[in-house]
């Protein structure tokens, strides 16, 4: 499979798309499959069902000793239940179940905001300051925050709209710092291939000129100036 110039221009913008995508690709999906959502809809039918025949068995039992028996039992599992839900009203943190769960979720978005911060830093403190890796890490930022934000909002959930908009302007962002990094590498092969040209010309004319190699080492120099010339030529 021959794969052409053009293709291999393409490659990196549809992988800037997708990794940038890739963290809010759920939303697109729904909550619950439709087979879930019938099996729900029987399951739900199927316990009113059940809660008439057992109203009925009450209402038949009552004034036995098994009915009393059950009324003790009801009252200590109901104490059970009011305890569950205590503790576990006390596990909460941030919304989320547990500690476990709050870390698990945080723990990503605190390394990508932290790896994010450190290279824009980084990239606004050297000397080539490139405008498309300040996008790039801007846009990683903007994720890292967008999810600090989800982790640490009193609200149930963001509303599936932010989802979507931060999508399609991560994609957007992205796409264009690769734009500019390309056309960054781009002119630094130009620049190299300057540098190499003149450095050539030095050493195959002005060297030669300027007589700045000794006559005995003529041979050997014209000798191996041939050489690295035809493998210049040959990895053209």
């Amino acid at each position: 499979m021959i794969i052409t110039k053009k293709n291999k221009q393409i490659y990196p913008y549809i992988l800037a798309v997708v990794c940038t995508t890739a963290f809010f690709s759920f939303e697109y999906f729904p909550d619950k499959s439709s087979e879930y959502l019938i099996a729900k809809r029987n399951h739900t039918k199927a316990k009113k069902k059940r809660a008439i025949a057992l109203n009925k068995l009450k209402d038949f039992a009552k004034g036995s000793v098994l009915y009393e028996k059950y009324l003790q039992e009801k009252i200590e599992t109901d104490k059970a239940w009011q305890e569950l839900k205590r503790v576990k009203k006390n596990d909460i943190i941030f919304g989320f179940t547990n500690t476990q769960q709050f870390l698990s979720e945080l723990g990503w978005v605190l390394g990508l905001f932290l790896y994010s911060l450190f290279n824009l830093f980084r990239t606004y403190t050297s000397n080539n300051k490139e405008l498309g890796y300040v996008f790039l890490h801007t846009t990683v930022l903007s994720i890292s925050c967008f999810y600090l934000f989800w982790i640490f909002q009193p609200y149930q959930d963001i509303a599936k709209m932010y989802y979507y908009l931060m999508s399609v302007i991560s994609g957007i962002v992205v796409s264009y710092s690769v734009c500019l990094m390309s056309r960054y590498k781009f002119s630094d092969v130009g620049k190299l291939q300057m540098i190499i040209r003149d450095l050539f010309d030095f050493i195959l004319v002005d060297a030669q000129k300027e007589d700045f190699v000794k006559d005995e080492k003529k041979k050997y120099y014209e000798k191996k100036t041939l050489e690295i010339a035809k493998k210049a030529l040959d990895n053209e």
